[in-house]
């Protein structure tokens, strides 16, 4: 008997661990309240409209047969995490409108500039191949982890003709710090489509498979915005064609304002015809103060189908300091300014001979017009490619210190009597300046 018994609990410790918990169903919003607060695996059975946001902090898996999403109207948030860990497979809508497209759409339609979909606070998200949409933001991270593959589609939704579509307001997605790394997405929007701020790292890297496809497209600002101190890096581990990243923006592809993009393998950046593929605000990143620019890898430059097919890049005349890396050697500076060799508007061609460079652009049916120049550069710039001084900055100008760029200038402060003061700030020094009749000039850190 008691071999009988032993046997018995051996054979059922065998069968437990293959048992698993079936998910939870639900099809209203109190259910999903319900079976959010109690954690573990979800399903949805329909389309959910939620009247007050939803807020998670454990571990919950929230999936759907179907096409199902869950959906809420007004200017609110959807769903904030705060912590544990939320992998997502549902859609959700955020400022919806109360209505489905007529047109067979799946998905549905949204108020510009109303509802934020989904704000991470802590915890870890999961985005299972699955649709954000929303009136106003898909997605802020302000600390925590994103991983997975999503489509984020904000702002009003509009055709200008037959399949060819555009967006009016809203940002798609705002990182303000945790990490982000994504192997596919899909960010449409009005407004800047990827926003990247101070200590924020985000990796997106298309893949080579079905949903690894990288397309970040803004139909009014930026496509990608890397604001100070921040890291982006975008990366191509698929072959040349369908999953070339595509990074559109009205304004420009790349803005640059003091972080950093690194750029790896076969890239379409493009604009419109008045704006740039990408547009260097601040020369150097304001917190490692390394390079704005890290080019590892050939480029396809221009070559999206979105818009114009142009590429150019912008350089603030006024900034003090330019810091580029480029691996492959087809930057360079020329009678000042910044030159790109590759064939023009299609494909870079590194350090390839002339011949190499003609055959490489027959076979792509494009023509050698010569490098791509960046507009002229001013005269106080001074620049480093892989961290060799290029040109020195104008004897005129103010000295410039290598790794700084808050060089000093001179203001001219005019006199409004005998004794007018004015109040300057100075790298958050108050100072007092009286001027006695005559213009003073005054020496003080560029912000």
């Amino acid at each position: 008997m008691k071999k009988v018994i032993i046997i018995s609990l051996f054979v059922l410790g065998m069968v437990i661990p293959n048992i698993s918990a079936k998910a939870v169903e639900v099809s209203n919003e109190d259910e999903l309240r319900a079976a959010i607060e109690q954690g573990g695996d979800i399903n949805l059975t329909q389309d959910i409209v939620i009247t007050q946001p939803l807020v998670i902090d454990k571990d919950v898996h929230i999936d759907t047969d179907g096409y199902d999403a869950i959906m809420m109207q007004g200017d609110n948030t959807l769903m904030t995490i705060n912590s544990g860990n939320l992998t997502l497979g549902v859609d959700l809508i955020a400022g919806w409108s109360g209505e489905y497209y007529t047109s067979g759409d799946p998905k549905n339609d949204v108020v510009k500039d109303q509802g934020t979909a989904l704000v991470l606070n802590g915890g870890a998200v999961n985005l299972d191949y699955n649709n954000i949409k929303a009136g106003k933001l898909g997605l802020e991270v302000n600390n925590g982890t994103v991983t997975g593959n999503v489509d984020i589609e904000v702002g009003k939704l509009y055709y200008t003709y037959p399949g060819i579509r555009g967006m009016i307001g809203g940002q798609g997605m705002i990182v303000n710090g945790g990490d982000v790394e994504l192997n596919g997405c899909n960010i449409y929007s009005g407004g800047t489509a990827l926003t990247v701020n101070k200590g924020s790292n985000i990796n997106l890297v298309a893949q080579d498979n079905d949903n690894g496809e990288i397309r970040i497209s803004s139909y009014e600002r930026n496509g990608i915005e890397v604001n100070d101190g921040s890291i982006v890096k975008l990366a191509n581990n698929a072959e040349l064609g369908f999953h070339t990243p595509i990074i559109f923006g009205m304004s420009n592809a790349i803005y640059l304002n003091g972080g950093t993009a690194n750029l790896s393998g076969l890239i379409d950046l493009s604009s419109s015809d008045t704006g740039h593929g990408i547009y260097i605000n601040k020369g150097i990143n304001t917190s490692t103060k390394g390079d704005v620019l890290n080019l590892k890898n050939d480029f396809i430059f221009g070559y999206g189908k979105e818009t114009a097919s142009n590429f150019s890049i912008y350089i603030n005349p006024d900034i003090t300091e330019l810091r580029v890396t480029d691996e492959k050697g087809f930057l360079g500076l020329l009678n000042n300014k910044l030159n790109l060799g590759f064939c023009s508007n299609t494909y870079s061609l590194a350090q390839k001979s002339e011949d190499e460079k003609k055959a490489i652009c027959e076979n792509l049916n494009a023509n050698l017009d010569g490098p791509i120049e960046s507009n002229e550069l001013g005269k106080c710039t001074a620049v480093y490619i892989n961290g060799v001084k290029q040109k020195d900055a104008d004897a005129s100008c103010n000295p410039v210190t290598d790794n700084k760029n808050e060089p000093s200038q001179v203001v001219n402060v005019p006199a409004t009597s005998a004794y007018a003061s004015i109040i300057i700030i100075t790298l958050g020094i108050l100072c007092v300046v009286v001027s006695v009749i005559v213009t003073r000039r005054v020496t003080r850190k560029v912000k």
